[in-house]
Formats: structure tokens, C-alpha cells, sequence
């Protein structure tokens, strides 16, 4: 460890890949797997990378939206675009950090590529920018 990284990184990038491999395994079972629960899984593994990310690099977000993430991503490395789009429209999904607004909508099954697609490209960052790949 160095002496910027925070403690117990290496968990975070764990946890990730354990819903990352949750995420992968929901495509064989679409009857148990609905498109919310993809959703929320995918962001669980997200989180978790990022989080992974952040403090092997001796940060922290503020929040844990996806749009926390990226603006503290901005500090450390380029996101893609794609990424930035389909990590913001989950987002938008689930509005829940407010009780006054507070709104949750169903994603369709047409977004569950879109959610796995985002899982892979931030664990791919995570195994890149990770001491040692995690």
C-alpha cells in the first residue's frame, strides 16, 4: 500500500467483481432477473469499482450517485462519453436522494446491454488504474 491509498480498497474492487459476475450470470436467467433488478446489481458493481478506484488513488466522492462519480472521476482520469451517458441515465432512473422528489422508474429490458456494457467498461478501469489490477 501506499501512502495515499485508504484502507481496505482492495474489498471494494472485490465486491465489484462479485456483482459484476452476478450482473454476467443475470443474462442466462432472464425470467428470475428483471431489468430493475439488473439495474440495481450493475450499480452495486459499479460503486464498487469506483469506490475501489478512488481509494486506491487516497479519495473519496461525496455522494454515490452516478453523477458523484463522474465529477470525481474528472479529478483522475477520462470517462467515455458512452459511459458518462448510460451511467447519468441510470441516474435518472432512480431519483431517490430526495424525499420531496423522489422517483423511481422501471428500465426496459432493451437497457439491460446498456447496464452490462457500463459494468465491464468500469471494471475495466478499475483493472487498470488499481495497483497491481486489484
Amino acid at each position: 500500500m501506499t501512502h495515499k491509498e485508504l484502507p481496505d480498497w482492495e474489498k471494494f474492487y472485490q465486491e465489484g467483481l462479485g456483482f459484476h459476475t452476478t450482473v454476467l450470470g443475470s443474462l442466462k436467467r432472464p425470467d428470475i432477473f428483471s431489468p430493475s433488478l439488473v439495474q440495481n446489481v450493475a450499480a452495486m458493481s459499479i460503486e464498487k469499482y469506483f469506490m475501489a478506484i478512488f481509494m486506491s488513488h487516497g479519495t473519496l466522492p461525496k455522494n454515490h450517485t452516478m453523477a458523484d462519480f463522474l465529477e470525481e472521476a474528472e479529478n483522475l482520469f477520462p470517462i467515455d462519453p458512452e459511459l458518462q451517458e448510460t451511467l447519468l441515465y441510470m441516474d435518472s432512473l432512480q431519483q431517490i436522494c430526495s424525499v420531496e422528489k423522489f422517483k423511481i422508474t422501471a428500465p426496459k429490458a432493451a437497457d439491460v446491454p446498456r447496464f452490462v456494457s457500463a459494468v465491464n467498461q468500469v471494471a475495466s478501469l478499475a483493472e487498470k488504474l488499481c495497483p497491481v489490477g486489484g
